[in-house]
């Protein structure tokens, strides 16, 4: 598709200033409509970005800006509550704060010439591709791209009858704590309670606990009650919460586990958890690949409709299978003590024999930004 074209992408969290910048890429124009204002700094929780993410981020030049804000993880260990070490694999994977991370990727697509918009909150989209906003004010372009998370209003104006995302059984809550913890790996402990999620930075543990519950929690979060859900495994957890000297909002977990049925129509599209809610530490990676796929799509393919299926063809296949893994993972966390005594028991065989092979596919995934998009041959 020639460049010169205009793309609108809403939302300006992860996914929309990637798929900004690899929007410019080929050459189009592009402006970001973002509801909220810039969530800069050491706000929010922590994200993981893995090989597939990093690798994504690198094809389009970001990957470095985005390492330097963050911690490199090179191990990956899972552990269970009674202390025992259940895996160990080699991860290369960044962690670092949600807000930096959106402050690193909005500097970049500003700098790569697209333009971000706050304040913006889209409320329907009208003929012709004209996007409203809450402010009363309205934009055109060729293409409007939904990056706008799991609530997305973009998803239930290209389908009506999209599903909603619905309570997971997880809710979370998490901290910064000065207490150390194993240096050079990202570790989860499946305690008896609870999971418990942490990983060591200059700046002190970032640590996330993901508490099952059958309903999600109302009023404030009780530091000390959660600081008991740990008290009977082995391990830092407990003393993590205790320690902690900075709290991250607690953030109820949603899923949609089929994704979303329909990602296009008419010149608009959807991507990241506005598509496929994802979870199992790979939302924000899933998203970064969406947006650069999306971009080669429509450099290589010559018209919209076709560039847009094409895309969806490309990414449902993968997105499907995680959507799978992420399920499984959030059993693994929700289960009873008899299911997690035999996870506990069998994960050690399984992940020293499988691990390296059976991951593959999420880790090694290659968005072949280099390769020209070609749409496969059509069946007779």
């Amino acid at each position: 598709m020639e460049a010169g074209m205009e793309a609108m992408v809403i939302g300006g969290g992860v996914a929309g200033p990637v798929a900004a910048i690899a929007l410019r890429r080929i050459g189009w124009d592009v402006t970001v409509h973002e509801a909220y204002a810039d969530p800069a700094g050491d706000v929010g929780s922590f994200v993981s970005l893995g090989d597939n993410g990093l690798r994504a981020l690198d094809a389009i030049g970001c990957r470095d800006a985005v390492a330097a804000r963050g911690t490199r993880l090179p191990l990956l260990r899972l552990r269970s509550g009674r202390g025992k070490l259940l895996g160990e694999a080699a991860r290369g994977r960044v962690t670092l704060m949600r807000g930096h991370l959106v402050e690193t990727l909005r500097a970049l697509a500003l700098e790569s010439g697209a333009r971000i918009v706050t304040g913006r909150r889209l409320t329907g989209v009208g003929h012709g591709r004209t996007a409203v906003f809450a402010d009363g004010t309205t934009a055109t372009a060729d293409l409007i791209v939904g990056a706008d998370g799991i609530h997305s209003r973009l998803r239930t104006v290209i389908d009506p009858a999209a599903p909603a995302a619905h309570y997971a059984g997880l809710w979370t809550a998490g901290g910064r704590s000065p207490h150390p913890v194993d240096p050079d790996a990202f570790t989860i402990t499946f305690g008896a309670r609870a999971t418990m999620v942490c990983a060591p930075t200059p700046a002190g543990t970032l640590w996330a606990a993901q508490v099952p519950s059958p309903a999600p929690p109302t009023g404030p979060l009780d530091h000390a009650a959660l600081a008991a859900l740990f008290d009977a495994d082995h391990g830092p957890a407990a003393t993590l919460v205790r320690t902690t000297d900075h709290w991250h909002p607690r953030t109820v977990m949603q899923a949609l586990p089929a994704g979303v049925p329909r990602w296009h129509r008419d010149g608009m599209v959807v991507l990241g958890d506005a598509a496929h809610p994802m979870g199992a530490g790979q939302g924000a990676n899933l998203a970064v690949e969406d947006a650069v796929v999306l971009a080669r799509c429509l450099r290589d393919t010559p018209d919209m409709d076709t560039a847009l299926t094409h895309y969806e063809t490309l990414r449902r296949p993968r997105t499907t299978q995680m959507l799978k893994f992420a399920g499984a993972n959030r059993d693994a966390k929700i289960s009873g003590p008899v299911t997690a005594r035999i996870r506990d028991l069998t994960m050690p065989f399984f992940f020293r024999r499988f691990a390296a092979k059976s991951s593959a596919w999420m880790h090694d995934y290659d968005v072949e930004w280099n390769k020209a998009s070609t749409l496969p041959p059509s069946s007779t």
